[in-house]
């Protein structure tokens, strides 16, 4: 099977990846090297990757839809996972135009390119910072989300609601 994983350079899109090459499917991995995070621990996950012949990695910015939709359109996969986002509660409140660029407008790109592309299997990752101050454990996807706590939550709150229209 032919997968696209986005944040694939990440410790769980390294993993997932990992995983699916191991039981034998083509991943496309794309990533921005955000330096969020060390990037030479996301160049270590990828140059183990990159051992497998079934795995192409592509850098960029998924905000471009062009660039992604391009990418979608020459792999052509039967299911996309979308881990991609800029994380961090606190980076939120310092440097909130990286989390709507990223988790926004990134977000965006990837969903649209899906729909026009008539993607078969779509899956993405939330955040339990979308719970807010909700203290009852555990959290439950019955609970309310409707009270995010930093924009971090909120952009996670929104790709859910986009993705659900």
């Amino acid at each position: 099977m032919d997968i696209l994983v986005t944040g694939a350079a990440g410790f769980i899109g390294a993993a997932l990846t990992q995983k699916l090459l191991d039981r034998g499917d083509s991943v496309l991995g794309i990533d921005n090297l955000s330096p969020y995070y060390d990037v030479n621990l996301k160049q270590a996950r990828l140059g183990r990757l990159k051992t497998s012949p079934e795995f192409q990695f592509v850098q960029m910015d998924l905000a471009n839809i062009e660039d992604f939709s391009r990418s979608y359109r020459d792999f052509s996969p039967q299911v996309v996972v979308h881990l991609a986002a800029q994380p961090g509660v606190r980076y939120s409140i310092d440097h909130p135009q990286e989390y709507i660029h990223s988790n926004l407008n990134g977000f965006y790109s990837v969903l649209e390119t899906c729909r026009q592309q008539n993607c078969s299997h779509f899956m993405f990752a939330s955040s339990s910072s979308v719970y807010g101050a909700n203290t009852h454990m555990p959290y439950s996807v019955h609970q309310s989300t409707e009270h995010p706590l930093s924009l971090y939550a909120a952009t996670k709150k929104a790709n859910e609601m986009m993705a659900h229209s």
